[in-house]
């Protein structure tokens, strides 16, 4: 693992340089941030997902990485009381956590003031999931407090494949698309197991599902691959 890489890279000065973030940063502004500062939105990550970008990042060079970190956008929104909240790139921003590092380079999408409509707004605007892996409704309050605490939801990694295979797109770029598949995948499976040595067999059972007209009213149905494949199934 070469945590002190990222570390560096993410870290010179030289590389591109930015300020730190502030409650005041101007919104469509990058910035950088401690991880701890950032709130998750969402209440869960596909952890096979996360280790397997903690491995990618780890075989980077610090130019690749440096290339990586400024087109991966990772987008927060600045709360009433001036808090961080990560809207997206929550995989991403743990996989880094987990290699050892301490700052990210972050996008400014917006600024929320009414501290009583905070969470409608956020809701409204796609940024934020406030539910479980199985669809049932989580409240702000129990969404982990930092990214490092993020469960894991075998389910979302099983959508997060299904995405990468183009067996649905991300319609609109609407955050939190995959969470909608997650959920629904499980429920079509039973919520059987999902692990590193089923994956595989767990992915085609999902391929044969995401081209189904079961899907249909899932966003981003139906995938490229499912056009490309047609004809559909319709069980």
């Amino acid at each position: 693992m070469r945590a002190w890489i990222l570390l560096a890279c993410l870290l010179s000065p030289g590389a591109w340089a930015l300020d730190p973030c502030a409650p005041t940063t101007a919104v469509g502004s990058w910035c950088e941030l401690g991880i701890t500062q950032l709130h998750p939105t969402q209440g869960g990550v596909g952890q096979l997902q996360v280790d397997a970008t903690a491995r990618e990042l780890a075989d980077k060079s610090p130019e690749q990485l440096d290339k990586l970190m400024k087109k991966k956008e990772i987008p927060v929104v600045i709360a009433p009381d001036g808090g961080y909240w990560l809207v997206d790139r929550h995989h991403l921003t743990k996989a880094l956590w987990q290699q050892g590092v301490k700052q990210a380079r972050v996008k400014v999408i917006a600024r929320l003031q009414d501290k009583t409509n905070f969470w409608s707004q956020m809701q409204n605007n796609h940024w934020a999931w406030l539910k479980d892996e199985r669809g049932q409704p989580l409240t702000p309050q129990q969404l982990p407090a930092h990214i490092g605490d993020l469960p894991d939801y075998p389910y979302r990694s099983l959508a997060g494949q299904l995405q990468d295979a183009g067996y649905f797109s991300k319609k609109d770029q609407v955050y939190f698309v995959e969470f909608a598949w997650a959920s629904w995948l499980g429920q079509q499976m039973d919520w059987l197991p999902v692990d590193a040595a089923n994956l595989a067999d767990r992915l085609a059972q999902a391929k044969r599902l995401a081209c189904s007209t079961k899907a249909k009213e899932l966003p981003g149905y139906p995938g490229k691959q499912c056009r490309v494949n047609q004809p559909r199934t319709t069980g």
